[in-house]
């Protein structure tokens, strides 16, 4: 009878796993972990890392985000729109400025805009070959022209070409899109390189790479030494709504006694000047103390928009200095 009871539970168990590769939207055994998103073309039945990824990227965020909604008059700022829900970039062709779409354009910049032509064949570096849609080589994929399309407009393209990165036609890529061996759909009989597609810019893992922050107290002064070692463009870049903040704030017994920041920001069209920190630039940052005692708090904040509260900057980087 045992026998009979283990033959039996082991087949309901069999069933109850084949029901759950059919019915699961997320590879078996992990249900729980990842959402697999909804893209237009639905990508994501067959590329699901790709589109997990996309979903926490920036693109993905390209037109619901508030800093976008605050800085172009809730999307009404017409030159603006077309980077933010772009069509197919590859029609209108790379490093054109690409067309706003007609729908669905709360996806941002998603999978469509960048890999498909006109007649719906997807492009890619290698151009795999698969039963499931054409696909086209095409060289000129993620290359620096192809970012061009919408990020040349502020000037990082210009910026790059200054720096020791400029002769990498793929060094936005390598920076932004780093690559990584798997498996590129559910049906790949192996694993192969591929880039990975989060995007990330203002991101403090990506910040702890580019930019060196040192800190050290100097007389009455704490020095805060910004040096810009693997950025390929100014920190910050793109549109003059963009801007960084160093953040010095000073606690004496858990008390704030002190507090000056310093913006990093393109200013030139209010009358000021660019203090971006530019490729390779050391910069120091002086905060007198006025012979204050404690616990300095040193934070820098990255604002996609100026007027973005500093509670909802993202925190690229944080130390804590005594100050004796």
């Amino acid at each position: 009878m045992f026998g009979r009871l283990w033959k039996w539970s082991a087949v309901a168990l069999g069933s109850v796993m084949l029901a759950l590769m059919f019915t699961s939207t997320t590879p078996l055994g992990q249900e729980k972990q990842e959402k697999i998103p909804r893209v237009r073309g639905r990508c994501q039945v067959c590329h699901r890392d790709e589109a997990i990824e996309w979903a926490k990227s920036g693109h993905a965020k390209a037109w619901t985000s508030e800093a976008f909604a605050l800085t172009t008059n809730n999307r009404n700022q017409k030159e603006c729109l077309s980077c933010h829900a772009p069509d197919k970039i590859l029609v209108t062709g790379f490093g054109k400025e690409p067309k706003l779409r007609s729908e669905m354009v709360e996806l941002g910049v998603d999978c469509v805009a960048c890999h498909q032509d006109a007649n719906d064949a997807q492009h890619g570096k290698v151009g795999r070959v698969t039963d499931a849609h054409p696909t086209v080589k095409n060289e000129k994929f993620a290359s620096v022209e192809m970012c061009a399309s919408c990020h040349a407009k502020f000037g990082t393209v210009d910026e790059w070409k200054q720096t020791k990165w400029a002769n990498d036609p793929e060094s936005c890529a390598n920076c932004h899109m780093p690559k990584i061996t798997r498996k590129i759909a559910i049906t790949s009989q192996k694993e192969e390189e591929t880039r990975v597609h989060t995007f990330l810019g203002a991101h403090p893992e990506m910040f702890k790479k580019g930019v060196k922050v040192e800190t050290n107290v100097s007389g009455e002064n704490l020095v805060v030494k910004l040096t810009s070692v693997e950025v390929g463009h100014n920190f910050p870049t793109g549109i003059d709504h963009v801007v960084a903040i160093v953040d010095v704030r000073l606690l004496t017994d858990g008390q704030e006694v002190l507090k000056h920041q310093t913006m990093l920001a393109d200013d030139r069209a209010r009358g000021g000047s660019d203090t971006r920190l530019k490729p390779g630039e050391t910069r120091e940052i002086v905060v007198p103390l006025q012979g204050k005692k404690g616990e300095a708090i040193v934070r820098i904040l990255h604002k996609s928009a100026r007027d973005l509260p500093d509670e909802k900057a993202t925190l690229l980087f944080e130390t804590k200095v005594a100050v004796q």
